[in-house]
């Protein structure tokens, strides 16, 4: 087996990305700057709201209840990029998973509504809860 060390890797093309063909003869492979997460976070949204670890956030804003908008460090080229979220709390009997759904997704921010359980108006109310774990995937401006 074979090792490339280097300090820096550069794409040919305009987008400057590079494509990794994953073993001999395999046809499965892996657009780098397309295929890879741009940014991440992890955050403690109750009592004293926490930011555990993240890439490319800069802040978090509290909306609300349950209404966290996470802040890009680096902007991503347009609106249209992807998020998914997690969002968990832990109680008496153990930890419960709840919704997230995005609420609001600029270049700069991704807004979720967090803890999110019907109501008894037939609604759905939004709640603060302690793990939120969102990821976020497209093009960097």
């Amino acid at each position: 087996m074979s090792t490339l060390r280097t300090n820096a890797l550069e794409g040919v093309d305009a987008k400057n990305s590079m494509t990794i063909v994953a073993g001999a003869g395999n046809v499965t492979t892996t657009n780098v700057q397309e295929g890879l997460c741009k940014g991440w976070i992890n955050y403690k949204g109750t009592s004293t709201n926490a930011v555990r670890d993240s890439l490319n956030n800069s802040s978090v804003t509290d909306n609300g209840t349950g209404d966290y908008q996470f802040n890009h460090t680096n902007n991503f080229n347009n609106a249209v990029y992807s998020g998914s979220s997690d969002v968990a709390e832990t109680g008496a009997n153990g930890s419960i998973s709840w919704f997230a759904s995005a609420d609001d997704i600029t270049t700069s921010d991704y807004e979720i509504l967090a803890g999110l359980v019907a109501d008894t108006s037939g609604g759905i109310t939004a709640r603060d809860t302690a793990k939120n774990d969102v990821n976020f995937f497209g093009d960097l401006a």
